[in-house]
């Protein structure tokens, strides 16, 4: 994935409004996520943020890789990883 972590989740805040923590807990009302572990589909997940909250295909899928980073999914690759806490997922580890 091209660019920072930060940048866009800034992208997407000043676009929403709305913060990380956010859609964390609108994922957890949708039934998304529960326990803290993701337990919808991939491709739900998708539908809900561009339909509903109007994200875009890239910025859908960035929030996604949030949730996959933060419920410390085993989808997740190690470059992904990777490229997250080097460029800014740390500061939004809770």
């Amino acid at each position: 994935m091209p660019g920072k972590f930060k940048a866009y989740m800034e992208t997407i805040q000043k676009k929403t409004g709305k913060k990380p923590e956010d859609f964390w807990n609108l994922a957890i009302e949708k039934g998304f996520i529960h326990q803290g572990k993701i337990v919808a589909k991939h491709s739900d997940m998708l539908t809900w943020l561009k339909t509903d909250v109007g994200l875009g295909h890239v910025q859908a899928n960035f929030m996604i890789l949030y949730f996959r980073l933060r419920s410390n999914d085993p989808e997740v690759s190690e470059q992904a990883k990777k490229w997250a806490y080097e460029s800014g997922y740390p500061e939004y580890v809770h």
